[in-house]
């Protein structure tokens, strides 16, 4: 019996891996019995599950969801539901036609895509979270030479398919600077692309206890703005009372995204008093050159300050393949 349980396991479709073509190898006949006691699994998920593979696929935006791609975990509940692996019925497409052709951008929304979210009822709010993807981050861009293509370096795989997703929607990053971020988008009033300097300010770095990272700006009219992304269970609670305008729509859509096993993070942003920057940058400056035991909660401390009364924007969802 343990022997065709072997044959079994080793002839097993679901167990073989189509990408390298192996499938599973039963090397000792106890393995079915040891593999029925296995109750439960812990893993990290991220590179151990998954190849750490960051792809952009789904976000939302001024409380309307944009993205018709499906994940990997509702194909596979489809399956097992006895649907079909390939149509979301309520969209009415087909999963292989939005296969990835550009790596860690994953999306599909004819209603943003090509320019077209300059149409969307709440297009300014669309600029500003794609501005924010584009700008809020410490990717450094590099251009081929030979083709102009312009690629980047991140810290992590999920900040490099933020800033692609940028440039696929048409706000593209192309050059940083010390103390600079420019960049290339559709200007809503003459409809042509223009090209955008803002003046790096600062950096409020992430962190695990922080769960989240902002940049300081000043934009090309003047305005000090606060650009930040992070966890939704410390972004939520950050935002002014005028800024939560999308708030239950968004924690609407960011509890199916992660029922689909996509990775989300909140967008947000405020404009900045000149006087409140002035006295911020002092604090902050003076915490960074600190050299005592407590520098980092000090950091911690004039970052907390700032990243208050945000306006919330929306929520992009990545999926970890």
């Amino acid at each position: 019996v343990k022997v065709l349980q072997s044959v079994f396991i080793n002839r097993d479709i679901h167990m073989y891996y189509e990408e390298t073509d192996k499938p599973a190898q039963a090397r000792t006949s106890d393995l079915n019995e040891e593999l029925g006691m296995v109750d439960t699994i812990l893993s990290d998920k991220t590179g151990t599950l998954t190849c750490n593979s960051m792809e952009f696929i789904k976000c939302s935006i001024a409380g309307t969801a944009y993205g018709r791609g499906i994940t990997e975990v509702e194909r596979s509940m489809a399956v097992r539901s006895g649907g079909s692996p390939l149509f979301n019925e309520d969209l009415d497409v087909v999963v292989d036609r939005f296969a990835p052709k550009v790596k860690g951008f994953n999306f599909e929304d004819e209603r943003v895509m090509n320019g077209n979210w300059v149409r969307q009822p709440q297009a300014a709010v669309l600029q500003k979270f794609f501005r924010l993807l584009a700008v809020c981050h410490t990717a450094i861009p590099e251009t081929d030479a030979v083709t102009g293509n312009v690629s980047y370096e991140a810290e992590s795989p999920d900040e490099a398919a933020f800033v692609v997703a940028a440039r696929e929607l048409g706000f593209e990053f192309f050059n940083r600077t010390q103390n600079g971020i420019s960049f290339r988008e559709l200007d809503l009033v003459t409809g042509k692309k223009v090209e955008r300097v803002y003046r790096l300010l600062n950096v409020l770095e992430f962190n695990s206890s922080r769960k989240r990272m902002s940049v300081i700006v000043r934009d090309d009219d003047g305005k000090l703005l606060l650009l930040s992304k992070g966890a939704d269970n410390v972004m939520f609670e950050r935002l002014a009372k005028n800024g939560r305008q999308f708030e239950a729509k968004t924690q609407e859509h960011v509890n199916q995204y992660a029922d689909a096993g996509l990775r989300t993070l909140i967008l947000a942003y405020r404009e900045v008093d000149e006087n409140e920057y002035i006295e911020f940058n002092k604090n902050f400056n003076e915490a960074k050159s600190s050299v005592s035991e407590d520098r980092e909660a000090l950091i911690d401390e004039m970052t907390d300050k700032m990243e208050r009364d945000l306006i919330l924007l929306g929520a992009t969802a990545v999926e970890d393949k």
